[in-house]
């Protein structure tokens, strides 16, 4: 049983600098081949100041395993359930992202097979003048058995 208590924790924040390799990398990954993931003469003349990211490239930098370690859960044993995103300005190569993570709910829900527990963590990022870049919501589902 998921303990309660844990939500409102929060992660101490992280800060991580989006490089070009891990945006071709991760463009290359999910098969999206938009040459603005790769060429920077393409992605300026598309208006941003240096390679952009995919949409779900904040997946890659709120995945702040330490914190997700420090909530004393196996992560083997839940299933990502699902995910969103909401954006303050697109993330490009070079920006550097301060995250925090922070444990936004924990539930429980019928399911198909008996009831299940859902945990939802929610992670920001936010530029050094602590703009919102980015908040993206996961919620997981623990496998029982």
């Amino acid at each position: 049983m998921l303990d309660r208590s844990l939500v409102g924790r929060e992660s101490e924040p992280v800060t991580v600098e989006v490089e070009r390799g891990a945006i071709r990398r991760f463009a290359e990954a999910i098969g999206d081949q938009n040459p603005i993931y790769e060429d920077e003469a393409a992605a300026r003349s598309a208006g941003f100041a240096a390679l952009a990211t995919p949409p779900t490239f904040p997946s890659v930098l709120a995945g702040n395993d330490r914190f997700r370690q420090s909530l004393g859960l196996d992560p083997g044993s839940f299933l990502h359930g699902e995910q969103s995103f909401e954006y303050g300005r697109p993330l490009v190569a070079g920006d550097r992202v301060t995250v925090r993570s922070r444990v936004a709910e924990v539930s429980e829900r019928p399911g198909p097979s008996g009831p299940a527990e859902l945990l939802v963590i929610e992670d920001e990022g936010r530029d050094a003048s602590g703009a919102l870049l980015f908040r993206a919501r996961q919620t997981l589902v623990l496998r029982r058995g």
